[in-house]
C-alpha cells in the first residue's frame, strides 16, 4: 500500500510538472516537434553569452546532414578499429540537417537552436529501447557548433508505469540541451576528422562541444563518397572494362607506329638500293665506254649487279 501511495503521489507531481514544462516549451519558435518530448526550436542564447552568433546564415541542409554523420566516438581508453559509434543516427542527421538549415536562415544573432531527439539503441538482452539526446546548435566564426547535453538518456519505466495509471499516454521528460558555460556529462572520445574539432574553453577541451568547418568537411565527404564508390562491385567492373579498352587502344597505337616505322624504313632502303644500282650500272657503262674493261667483263659485272635486285 505504501508503494502504491508513493507512486500515486509521484504521478500527481509529474502531471503538475508536465503542465508547467509543456507551457514553457511552446514559448520557443518551433521548427519541428513530435509528441511532448521531441522538438527542434529556436531559443535565446544562455545568459552570460558574450559573443553574438553569425545569424542569420544560409547553409546547405545536405552538407549539415553529411557532416553530422562524420561525428564518431568511442568509450574505451584506446581506440580499436570497429568499436566507434555515431553520435547521431542517420535519421537524426537528416532531421537535424533539414531543420538546423531552416532555423539558422531566420535566427537572430542572439538565438540558438536547441533540440531534443530520440533514437532506438541496444538495450539489455538484445532488445532495443529509445534513448534521448539534447543539444544546442549555432553558427559562429565560420563554423557550425554543436553542444551535447543529455546523451543516451533512458526512459523512467517506473514513472511511466505510475503515470500510466493516471490516464496519460505519454510522460514529459526534461531533456537538457548543451551549454556554453558548463560541460555536460558527455565525455566520449571523438575520432579526429579534418574539419571537426572539440572546442576549448579557458584552455580546457570540451568533449561535449563539436566545431564543424563545413567547407573542410565537404572535402572529407567527397573523399568518403569516392572511396565508397571505388569499393563497389559496379565500379570494379567498370574499371576492368576501361582498363581493358585502354590496353587495347595502346596496343593499336603501338602497332600503327611500328607499321609506319617499318614502311618508312623499307621505303628508305628501296630508294637507297635503286640509287646505288643505277649509279653502279652507269659507272660500269662508263668504264666500258672508256675501254677500261672488256665486253665480257662488263656483261659479267652487270649480271651480278642486276641479280642483287
Amino acid at each position: 500500500m505504501k508503494l502504491i501511495s508513493t507512486l500515486h503521489l509521484r504521478s500527481i507531481f509529474y502531471v503538475i510538472c508536465l503542465t508547467i514544462v509543456t507551457g514553457k516549451l511552446v514559448a520557443g519558435d518551433m521548427l519541428w516537434e513530435s509528441g511532448i518530448n521531441l522538438y527542434i526550436k529556436l531559443d535565446n542564447q544562455e545568459k552570460g553569452t558574450a559573443k553574438p552568433n553569425n545569424h542569420p546564415v544560409e547553409l546547405d541542409a545536405g552538407t549539415i546532414d553529411s557532416s553530422l554523420r562524420l561525428l564518431r566516438i568511442w568509450d574505451d581508453k584506446y581506440y580499436e578499429e570497429g568499436n566507434a559509434e555515431r553520435v547521431f543516427s542517420i535519421n537524426q542527421t537528416r532531421l537535424l540537417g533539414k531543420h538546423i538549415a531552416a532555423g539558422l536562415k531566420r535566427a537572430r544573432s542572439n538565438e540558438d537552436i536547441v533540440f531534443a531527439i530520440v533514437s532506438m539503441k541496444k538495450g539489455g538482452l538484445g532488445t532495443s529501447e529509445p534513448k534521448y539526446m539534447g543539444g544546442r546548435a549555432f553558427y559562429v566564426d565560420d563554423a557550425l557548433n554543436i553542444i551535447i547535453g543529455d546523451y543516451d538518456k533512458m526512459r523512467d519505466k517506473a514513472m511511466e508505469a505510475a503515470v500510466g495509471g493516471s490516464g496519460l499516454t505519454e510522460i514529459k521528460y526534461y531533456i537538457i540541451a548543451g551549454k556554453r558555460g558548463k560541460a555536460s556529462a558527455f565525455k566520449k572520445h571523438m575520432i579526429e576528422i579534418n574539419g571537426i574539432t572539440n572546442a576549448k574553453v579557458n584552455s580546457k577541451l570540451r568533449k561535449d562541444w563539436f566545431v564543424l568547418n563545413l567547407e573542410k568537411t565537404k572535402i572529407v565527404i567527397r573523399y568518403e563518397e569516392e572511396t565508397k564508390r571505388r569499393s563497389s562491385k559496379e565500379y570494379k567492373q567498370e574499371k576492368l572494362f576501361k582498363d581493358e579498352a585502354a590496353k587495347l587502344a595502346k596496343e593499336r597505337r603501338e602497332m600503327r607506329l611500328e607499321m609506319a616505322r617499318l614502311r618508312k624504313e623499307m621505303g628508305a632502303k628501296k630508294d637507297n638500293t635503286e640509287i646505288t644500282i643505277e649509279e653502279r650500272l652507269n659507272k660500269l657503262q662508263a668504264l666500258m665506254d672508256k675501254e677500261l674493261i672488256s665486253k665480257e667483263e662488263y656483261d659479267k659485272r652487270r649480271t651480278e649487279i642486276l641479280n642483287e635486285i
